[in-house]
């Protein structure tokens, strides 16, 4: 998942994100975009953002339910970036 420090949305998708991994649905790792230059460039204010196997799951707001949809569509994966 895309985040940067001090963002609150990133905060709640990322224990919807930890809720979906406890539950071995998926795993996943935070790429801080502050920290790459690129990122920072391509995403910006724009987070969160999760990539699953190169495809955008979901940016900003995310439910428990539509995450469990989208991971659906795609199976179990390894979720981030």
């Amino acid at each position: 998942m895309m985040t940067r420090r001090q963002c609150s949305l990133c905060d709640v998708a990322a224990a919807v994100i930890e809720a979906a991994a406890e539950q071995g649905l998926c795993s996943w790792e935070a790429v801080n975009v502050d920290r790459d230059k690129g990122l920072l460039v391509r995403y910006g204010m724009d987070v969160p953002v999760l990539v699953c196997e190169g495809k955008m799951l979901f940016k900003h707001r995310v439910t428990a339910e539509q995450l469990q949809a989208a991971l659906a569509d795609i199976g179990s994966a390894e979720c981030g970036a």
